[in-house]
């Protein structure tokens, strides 16, 4: 298990775990970003927002946000 922010680009990974306060579980359930859901990489730039591919939506998660949610890659 690893961090958003350390997933290669084109990678299927599932939503492990998210560690943030009540805003950010909020915010993310809110588009549908939940432990047990899977998304698919786009762009992952240093110093750039991670780009997803979760639920037919193209979501810019930044980078201090990735670093808070624990991803598992999918066979």
């Amino acid at each position: 298990m690893t961090t958003l922010d350390n997933i290669s680009v084109g990678t299927l990974v599932r939503v492990e775990r998210i560690d943030g306060d009540v805003r950010l579980l909020t915010r993310l359930s809110s588009v549908g970003l939940v432990p047990g859901a899977t998304m698919r990489v786009e762009r992952n730039d240093r110093n750039r927002p991670v780009l997803v591919f979760e639920r037919d939506t193209h979501l810019a998660i930044n980078r201090q946000e990735c670093a808070r949610i624990q991803v598992e890659e999918v066979a």
